[in-house]
């Protein structure tokens, strides 16, 4: 299927589509760092670097251009993440009530980003889904794969 927009739309689409996977991979994956941090050091410094998106500065010449419902759907999921992100800033709850928050605001998030991504593929004329990779790259831990019983003899039988 073919998206009805133009060039510069589908641009901005993808900006957030991307952004909006981004936010998430960053406010789920690095959980266990940024509460650590914040409870032993009781520092809010590093938030703004989790929170950061670019829908916050999408003007809303870029976005008349998108559908009510993607709209409503973006509205939801940023909102989402800014009551996040002000609670964060503001909390003066101890550490594992933070935690149990954040455990339930991500369930949230994920269910809205699904809904989103649902909305961006439409818009983009996307038919099934584009998987944007939101696990986090672990250098220092190996696979658990034994590639040691690969011979040669095993590739030629593939083809």
């Amino acid at each position: 299927m073919k998206s009805r927009n133009n060039e510069k739309t589908e641009r901005i689409l993808m900006l957030l589509k991307i952004d909006a996977n981004n936010l998430f991979n960053r406010v789920s994956s690095r959980k266990i760092e940024y509460l650590e941090i914040f409870a032993l050091r009781r520092t809010r410094e590093h938030f703004p670097m989790i929170f950061k998106n670019r829908y916050d500065s999408t003007n809303l010449h870029d976005l008349s251009n998108c559908s009510t419902d993607l709209i409503t759907s973006l509205d939801q999921y940023y909102t989402v993440a800014d009551e996040v992100s002000w609670y964060l800033f503001q909390t003066e709850d101890m550490p594992n009530t933070v935690e149990t928050y954040m455990d339930r605001k991500i369930k949230r998030m994920e269910k809205l980003l699904s809904t989103l991504n649902l909305f961006l593929d439409a818009e983009l004329g996307i038919e099934g889904e584009i998987k944007i990779d939101t696990q986090p790259l672990f250098i220092d831990q190996p696979e658990s794969q034994d590639f040691s019983t690969f011979t040669e003899d095993d590739t030629s039988q593939e083809s």
